[in-house]
């Protein structure tokens, strides 16, 4: 496959078909104008790091936003050498006036944009489906199948936001360690935005999970082991090697909710980070909020619309409310503490069922429902803790059903 300028160039629209900024580009657009459009069109570095952002660029007028004039795609600008493109249809031109608008308070509340559902908007889906999936997987085939759409059967999709919940003890902190290490390991960096645990705790944590390596040889105390660390080290590191993923992972506790939106975005447009896990979202602390109720519909829909401005995965960890907590019957999204908002905002809610919990001695068996999908079947995953490793992973439903006898 070509660089991304070879791509756009083979996709250079017809003579008929060109947008009014195609061809040469005009000192208007690369010395004049705003502020904030001469240091986006004279920044080398950033015109040359092909995949590079410009949308929120912030300039001395306003905020400036990606509006591509062929697809109306809002969240992503190649930066080329030679101009730039639309990486959701491939549309080129040299002219930036072409995708940037000034962004005034009234163009904040404006009226939603409809298309003809024909032509142009038909070609563009199809050639988007023709295209690599953009998607993570997690550690679970079981899960992976069922996120269709976007998700191609692959896994999660960039602007999904997705819960898992459970009970206080059911480990649904290291579920999602769990699966934000699988996602490390398929390249990604992954910030975890941690409200419950400092960051030795959930970096030994994650150090258990990516490697394997017991966790009692990583953790403060007697047993702990300097060349089991070592090699966990020395895991974590080849692989950043190899394929870029790390983990992101905030120095100091954040509860703000400002704070955790400022961290995503900050970590998106800085260090690339396009999937992020937040833990949990009942201590996250919004200002204006009366009440609980009114605290997670503002920590919710915060994230989640988040999530899909910046086209990034969110994973977020919820609690049970107290009765769902100190029930013996399966869990059902309408359990979460907080209220509604929370299932309302999520692609997928994932619970685990404190119901079919066994313990196995060195860990457990436990099923992980997959209680809400707007993107394929619903279902049930049987997995398997290693609580040696915290390692959680899917089983057979035959053998889970008989290490449950």
């Amino acid at each position: 496959m070509g660089t991304t300028d070879e791509r756009l160039d083979e996709a250079e629209p017809p003579e008929d078909d060109r947008g009014p900024g195609d061809g040469p580009q005009s000192d208007e657009h690369t010395g004049g104008g705003s502020a904030g459009r001469s240091l986006i069109a004279e920044d080398a570095s950033l015109r040359d790091d092909i995949g590079g952002r410009a949308g929120g660029t912030q300039t001395e007028t306003g905020t400036w936003r990606c509006d591509c004039p062929r697809c109306g795609d809002r969240q992503t600008m190649w930066i080329m050498k030679t101009g730039f493109g639309c990486s959701a249809c491939l549309w080129q031109s040299s002219n930036l006036n072409d995708f940037f608008v000034e962004e005034t308070e009234d163009a904040k509340s404006e009226t939603p944009v409809f298309v003809e559902v024909l032509g142009h908007e038909l070609d563009a889906l199809n050639a988007a489906k023709l295209g690599p999936i953009d998607a993570v997987p997690t550690p679970y085939p079981a899960w992976n199948r069922v996120c269709r759409d976007e998700g191609g059967g692959v896994g999660l999709a960039r602007g999904w936001h997705v819960l898992i919940a459970g009970n206080t003890g059911m480990g649904k902190s290291l579920l999602a360690i769990n699966v934000a290490s699988h996602a490390i390991k398929a390249g990604e960096k992954v910030g975890i935005i941690s409200l419950e645990m400092s960051k030795a705790q959930l970096i030994t944590r994650y150090m258990a999970i990516f490697s394997g390596e017991k966790i009692r040889r990583l953790e403060w105390g007697m047993n702990y082991r300097e060349d089991v660390a070592d090699n966990a080290k020395a895991m974590l590191e080849e692989n950043h090697d190899r394929n870029g993923g790390v983990l992101l992972t905030n120095q100091r506790p954040i509860s703000k909710l400002s704070d955790i939106i400022g961290a995503m975005k900050s970590l998106y447009e800085i260090q690339g980070c396009k999937y992020f896990v937040t833990d949990y979202l009942q201590l996250a602390w919004a200002g204006n909020a009366q009440n609980i109720h009114d605290r997670i519909t503002e920590v919710s829909h915060a994230i989640r619309s988040t999530a899909v401005d910046l086209k990034v995965i969110s994973v977020g960890v919820s609690q049970f409310n107290r009765a769902t907590s100190g029930s013996k019957e399966r869990p059902v999204v309408q359990g979460m503490m907080g209220g509604s908002a929370l299932e309302n905002d999520s692609n997928q809610v994932l619970l685990l069922d404190h119901s079919t919990y066994e313990d196995t001695g060195d860990g457990a068996l436990i099923k992980l429902l997959v209680a809400k999908n707007r993107h394929g079947s619903s279902g049930e995953i049987p997995l398997s803790w290693d609580y040696r490793t915290l390692r959680a992973v899917e089983v057979d439903p035959r053998e889970f059903e008989e290490g449950a006898k």
